[in-house]
């Protein structure tokens, strides 16, 4: 496992390696070692067997869309095997709130899961796909939403939301007049994490995101001035979050600079009385 590395204070550090390792991964922190948990992990097994890639079929009189059964994410399914010991792991190191991401078919999976290793389920919010791909058979609705199981350690909660509902609108991410790269399969748009970070979490508080991918929680912390920690297994993708999490950083650091720049005084404007 490498690890990323600096000669000066960083905000964020991203592990390559399996999260799961028992050695190198989440079993290396400590107990209540971070804030909170924000993370996205593989889709099941439901959304594996059943992904489909749209085809338009151009004919003389109309446009139809057909389907192919197979779609490669780029990634296996998690297990439940898996799904509990990531349950266990982030019972075990969060302080406080702990998001995962979910296709809707599994979010009953994932409230069991944390429930047995010792978390309180919240509750289940949504992401509403803005711009989300068509159910192109047409014989039954198209997905909508990503659900979010949201959980906390027992006791006394606290969010910056307020009293409104857990749906979160936003476009997803494509390589079109967005502003947004798409580099990942399963890319989540910087607005809806950075939303989700300004309403779970603090500033300067540590944020765990055991499933990286792209980098694009790292994103949201950095901007955010929260402190982020991740592991990616897959080596072009912890490469491409880590020259993410690095340009974030150093915008981070150009804006700081400025703001500090000490003001220049314009001595004829003052004589003048300007």
């Amino acid at each position: 496992m490498t690890d990323h590395t600096s000669k000066t204070r960083s905000p964020w550090s991203l592990h390559h390696g399996d999260c799961l390792d028992p050695l190198a991964g989440l079993a290396s922190l400590g107990d209540r070692s971070v804030d909170h948990v924000i993370c996205d992990p593989p889709y099941s097994e439901y959304v594996h067997s059943r992904s489909r890639r749209g085809t338009m079929r151009m004919e003389r009189t109309s446009v139809s869309a057909g389907a192919r059964r197979s779609r490669d994410l780029g990634f296996a399914n998690i297990t439940q095997e898996q799904r509990e010991a990531v349950a266990g792991q982030v019972s075990r190191v969060v302080r406080r709130w702990a998001l995962l991401f979910c296709d809707e078919e599994s979010a009953h999976l994932w409230r069991q899961a944390i429930v047995a290793a010792g978390l309180e389920y919240v509750r289940t919010g949504y992401w509403r796909k803005i711009g989300g791909t068509p159910q192109f058979t047409g014989d039954r609705p198209g997905i909508a939403v990503e659900a979010i199981v949201i959980a906390h350690p027992p006791g006394r909660k606290r969010w910056n939301g307020g009293g409104r509902p857990g749906i979160w609108d936003c476009p997803i991410v494509l390589n079109r007049n967005s502003g947004e790269t798409r580099v990942h399969t399963t890319q989540k748009p910087l607005d809806l994490m950075l939303a989700l970070v300004r309403d779970f979490t603090g500033h300067g508080e540590t944020i765990l995101d055991p499933f990286a991918g792209s980098g694009t929680t790292g994103v949201a912390c950095i901007q955010t001035g929260r402190q982020f920690l991740g592991w990616e297994r897959d080596a072009k993708y912890h490469a491409v979050a880590t020259a993410r999490l690095e340009a974030a950083r150093e915008q981070q650091g150009l804006f700081a600079a400025k703001a500090k720049r000490p003001k220049t005084i314009d001595l004829f404007a003052e004589k003048a009385g300007l």
